[in-house]
């Protein structure tokens, strides 16, 4: 008797290991899956980021030329605070494109960013539904349309960890 005690401790012990590890790795996939979600809403973001940017410097001179000052700077301070945000997280990630950009080139695989910057940054495409426009790259770059998807999840990954550093990876800590 006093075995299968031992045998059934050991085995709720296993079990409870075993459980503590599942959840530990849905966590980690949960928060990976957030941190992607939050950098693929950057990219779609990016061009609408840049005109609230610039949209905001004409707000601010607008609003300085009304009466009540009070109220004034109360909405003054409030632009230029969202366009400072607005400015850093812009900055931000044109720098990790540029990053992204240049790894890219070393390795010789350019298409791979091409996807990024047809699908997020280019001006001219903005207004094209994402399916189209996925068909429209691939045609352009002579890939298939899953390749394309492909590639922009593998970008997408790869700017995550350059945009939220350490907390894009998938660490055991």
């Amino acid at each position: 008797m006093g075995k299968s005690k031992v045998d059934i401790q050991a085995i709720a012990r296993a079990a409870a290991k075993e459980a503590l590890k599942e959840h530990k790795e849905e966590e980690r996939q949960r928060v990976k899956r957030i941190r992607y979600q939050n950098t693929e809403m950057l990219l779609k973001n990016y061009l609408n980021l840049m005109d609230h940017y610039e949209n905001a410097k004409d707000r601010a001179s607008d609003i300085m030329d009304l009466d009540d000052l009070d109220l004034d700077e109360v909405i003054v301070k409030a632009i230029k605070r969202s366009r400072t945000r607005t400015v850093i997280m812009i900055t931000l990630i044109e720098t990790c494109l540029e990053i992204l950009k240049l790894r890219m080139s070393a390795k010789g695989q350019t298409e791979k960013y091409e996807v990024i910057n047809s699908l997020y940054l280019d001006k001219a495409r903005r207004d094209i539904q994402f399916g189209e426009l996925v068909k429209t790259v691939a045609e352009e770059l002579h890939c298939s349309e899953p390749s394309v998807r492909r590639w922009k999840n593998e970008m997408v990954n790869e700017l995550s960890i350059l945009i939220f550093g350490v907390d894009g990876l998938r660490l055991d800590i």
